[in-house]
């Protein structure tokens, strides 16, 4: 009888059955994983599988790698591996194993490790990632700036980001190429992250330029949870969620009423989010998931100080130079999951999305330098229905060994956008001058093919070609009075990666792999041939893992054709020319005990231009050698906790969890040559739970850092109708001081 296995998905829905693990198809799961496995034979929260038929596990498109449309990989009907009555069937066997990886470095981070230190976002619980650093300069509502690995993705142009099977990453948004708000997802909801650097995936697509990052989603705490917390800077915080006892944890519902007044002027922001997921099994080899989701968010924001303002003591370090900055947002979106496994490893996905998203930004960078009498100031409109699926098809084919498989998949997407920029009055608010105003309809249409093959015994070859036709139709109504154009282009990208088991446990890899990121559509001329910009990623390094370490260390190279910097004048990031990074990233996740979990990361990298050209902030353009700004070379990450048992009183468990985590920033250079302020972050919480009735502290920035999250160096003029200065200035935006969040936590059921 075959082993029906879980499911793993990576950036496109796929469905796997697999046939038992063996040696070296992956890294095994940590003990705890393994405990769950041997105990209920159902897949524990990591959601990877060892991989059928080849040891390749990897997911579809999509990015939600939970089994079976939601993630228990138990065999029959409503997720019990048990035989028919009687107990004469055979019994259904669920076997876990890691997915095999992509690269040296890909890293999976599960419940344990993100509940090892407090999150307020899931942007955060990103800088587990090793590589990745997430800021927030423009307030609690507007989507992070990522780092990762010496690109500095700004709001998501150079990382694909998949939530549950819906893409992230917003087409052609008027603040940003690729803008990804990520505050819809609690942090206490995420079962795992996996993330992909690089582009060595055929299911990567547009973005994957520093790699793909995907959120699976779950809750495994049974029965009725709610959470009331106070804190700092009148934060307030009601999390409630739902999740039955019999169900997988996939199956849940959560919700989330959050604000709070800022620690200073123009930073109150307050956002309510629900997320709920059904995995339903019909059919014994059949599965669907529904995941439905609603955020809304408001936001303020006090923007930047020029430095020698604060140095001279002109304006206090928490102060605005224009409080009515800031904005709202909202998002919906539905995801269906379909998957069929057959009988000899096949399976067959189909997943639809839809995803409605608002959004409106005021900002003012500059104060009074474009227009000395009514100011600088703009508001940003972007509004965006995104309709999409992906499908594929897997099987077994022998053609250098048994577990040869192949996998064939396509991703279809399109999007109706409509945007506006104005610049306002510093008095009333009201439009100045109309900046843009355009209607973008997007579509992007992909197929994929990839493998696993074994010629040898200790090798296995993974990889694949990608193609993706995009096509843009555009009606500028600002420069060519509301005359509409159309440009197309296709992109055809190869990936591969050599898979070496060296000894037990220790792996080399070998990866190269081309990735794009699409352009932004008012920038194309009627007819014009899609110019995207063009990465070409490789990677060399070995991994090890047993069932207490996984670890990896990997150099890394990544060269991009052009890229994308942020432009003060315009709110906007603009095209530069060809950069390139060079770097060595290392990771390692320790759980040496049940009670103890640890994990570490660390990069370096040395991003710079590698041609000349484009518009620097201090006049003239950028030199080749130059390095590239706001992209940090040292970014660290350390996470350790305490899961204790601490005993009994009155026959009622009590139990406890102590973890803190620290991120460190070194060396961001910045344009002119100057470098920016390093930054030690350190946070740490604390539980203390006995039977159904659990205390909670969360500190933010333990040691009270004085931190500067946004760094920027160009001309400004925040002082009406004074004397222009055209000489470029260091602006900064303040980093968050030391908060606490005190909470009282009721589980019923």
């Amino acid at each position: 009888m075959p082993l029906p296995l879980r499911t793993a998905l990576a950036p496109l829905l796929i469905t796997t059955v697999a046939v038992p693990a063996r040696a070296g198809d992956g890294d095994p799961p940590p003990p705890a994983a393994a405990a769950a496995e041997s105990s209920s034979a159902r897949a524990p929260a990591g959601g990877d599988t060892s991989g059928a038929a080849g040891g390749d596990a990897s997911g579809a498109a999509g990015g939600d790698a939970s089994g079976a449309a939601g993630g228990d990989a138990s065999g029959a009907a409503g997720g019990d591996a048990s035989g028919a009555a009687g107990g004469a069937a055979p019994v259904t066997v669920v076997v876990q194993g890691a997915a095999p990886p992509r690269s040296a470095s890909e890293a999976v981070r599960g419940r344990a490790e993100i509940q090892a230190a407090p999150h307020r976002t899931a942007s955060d619980v990103m800088q587990l990632v090793p590589g990745v650093f997430a800021t927030q300069h423009s307030g609690e509502g507007k989507a992070h700036q990522i780092f990762f690995r010496g690109f500095d993705a700004v709001h998501g142009q150079d990382i694909e980001i998949w939530v549950a099977g819906a893409p992230v990453n917003e087409v052609s948004n008027i603040h940003g190429q690729g803008y990804a708000d990520l505050h819809f997802v609690m942090p206490e909801v995420i079962r795992e992250l996996r993330a992909q650097p690089g582009a060595y995936d055929p299911r990567q697509g547009d973005f994957a330029v520093a790699g793909t990052m995907r959120f699976e989603l779950g809750y495994d705490e049974p029965g009725i949870t709610t959470t009331a917390a106070a804190g700092s800077h009148g934060a307030r915080r009601l999390f409630l969620a739902y999740h039955p006892a019999a169900a997988e944890e996939s199956t849940f519902a959560a919700f989330e009423a959050y604000a709070t007044d800022g620690f200073g002027p123009a930073r109150a922001a307050s956002r309510s989010s629900l997320i709920a997921q059904g995995v339903y099994r019909p059919l014994d080899r059949l599965a669907a998931r529904v995941m439905v989701s609603a955020s809304a968010s408001r936001f303020g924001s006090a923007g930047v100080l020029r430095l020698d303002d604060l140095a001279s003591g002109k304006v206090d370090r928490l102060a605005s130079y224009d409080p009515r900055q800031g904005g709202d947002a909202s998002r919906a979106q539905l995801v269906l999951d379909l998957r069929e496994a057959g009988d000899r490893g096949e399976g067959l996905s189909i997943a639809p999305f839809v995803v409605l998203r608002a959004l409106r930004l005021r900002s003012n960078f500059t104060g009074y330098l474009a227009d000395p009498v009514a100011g600088d100031a703009t508001q940003q409109l972007n509004e965006a229905i995104t309709l999409g699926a992906t499908a594929s098809y897997r099987l077994r084919f022998p053609l250098l060994s048994e577990r040869d498989t192949f996998e064939a998949g396509v991703v279809a997407r399109t999007d109706w956008i409509e945007q506006s920029q104005r610049r306002l009055a510093a008095v009333d608010d009201r439009p100045t001058a109309t900046l843009v105003d355009a209607r973008v309809r997007a579509t992007d249409v992909a197929g994929y093919l990839d493998a696993s093959l074994r010629p040898l015994g200790r090798i296995t070859l993974r990889g694949g070609l990608r193609v993706d036709g995009l096509a843009f139709q555009v009606r500028d109504n600002v420069t060519l009075g509301a005359q509409a154009r159309g440009a197309q282009g296709v992109h055809v990208g190869g990936k591969g990666t050599i898979d070496a088991a060296l000894l037990p446990g220790l792996r080399a890899l070998v990866s190269v792999g081309q990735g794009f990121r699409s352009p932004q559509a008012r920038s194309l001329g009627e007819g014009e041939r899609t110019p995207f910009a063009r990465a070409l990623s490789g990677e060399a390094g070995l991994r090890y893992a047993d069932e207490a370490l996984r670890a990896s260390a990997a150099l890394f190279h990544a060269r991009l054709d052009e890229d994308l910097v942020f432009d003060e004048a315009t709110g906007r990031n603009e095209r530069v020319p060809a950069t390139a990074r060079t770097g060595l990233a290392l990771d390692a996740v320790g759980h040496p005990a049940p009670w103890l979990v640890s994990s570490v990361g660390l990069t370096y990298t040395r991003a710079a231009f590698t041609a000349a050209g484009g518009r620097a902030a201090c006049g003239g353009g950028y030199a080749r050698g130059d390095l590239l700004p706001f992209v940090p070379q040292v970014v660290a990450r350390a996470d350790l906790a305490v899961t204790p048992r601490l005993g009994a009183i009155l026959g009622r468990s009590v139990e406890a969890r102590a973890g803190a985590g620290a991120t460190l920033l070194h060396r961001r250079p910045l344009p002119c040559g100057e470098m920016g302020h390093d930054a030690l972050l350190t946070d740490v919480t604390a539980r203390l739970r006995y039977d159904r009735v659990e205390l909670g502290l969360d500190v933010h920035n333990l040691l009270d850092a004085s931190w500067f999250d946004g760094e920027f160096v160009y001309p400004s003029r925040f002082t009406r109708g004074a004397a222009p200065d055209l000489l470029p200035a260091r602006h900064v935006t303040v980093g968050a001081p030391r908060s606490f969040l005190a909470s009282l936590t009721l589980h019923i059921g």
